[in-house]
């Protein structure tokens, strides 16, 4: 029993206990459109994109226009439901809902700084940002289970690499259709 309370308390399964279940899913829902869009954003980069600074202000213009567009989005749809307008209090939570977005781009985004700055290989800030993104989208299993306070299985980890694969598959379609 005193070895749970220990392990319980170094090891916290729930990023914030006050979080609620829809804060939880409106997190998860913008970390999981923050990915997949600036992963749809990074594929089709070249090593000359990264030198004109052209790919890091792509990723950095995505991932802020659409945390905007999201709080926008969300904003209407409150005043839809509600028939009143947001609060203050209540456009800040928004804020915060879709901060997931903006954190896509920010590793991306410097990657693609040090790659056009020559710190590091072109090819290689960009194959470091795709895996990274990759690597977030496989994490959504355990973010979502961390974020319900419930201690992640094998079976979260297979989920993750299925969401990933799905998130990556909506991506390289968005290239598709969009490019």
């Amino acid at each position: 029993m005193q070895d749970r309370l220990m392990r319980d308390r170094i090891i916290r399964y729930r990023a914030d206990p006050a979080l609620s279940r829809e804060q939880a899913a409106a997190r998860i829902s913008a970390y999981v459109y923050g990915n997949i869009l600036v992963f749809a954003a990074t594929v089709p980069l070249t090593v000359d994109n990264l030198h004109h600074g052209h790919a890091a202000l792509l990723v950095l213009g995505t991932a802020v226009s659409t945390c905007v567009a999201h709080v926008f989005a969300d904003v209407v749809g409150h005043n839809v439901r509600s028939g009143e307008a947001m609060s203050r209090a209540h456009l800040w939570h928004e804020l915060r809902d879709a901060f997931p977005i903006v954190t896509s781009g920010l590793i991306p985004v410097l990657l693609f700084v040090a790659g056009g700055q020559e710190w590091i290989p072109g090819r290689t800030a960009i194959l470091l940002a795709e895996g990274y993104l990759l690597l977030r989208m496989a994490l959504i299993g355990l973010l979502m289970e961390r974020l319900r306070s419930k201690r992640a299985s094998f079976r979260t980890m297979l989920s993750g690499f299925a969401l990933a694969g799905a998130a990556a598959a909506i991506s390289l379609l968005k290239v598709a259709l969009g490019h």
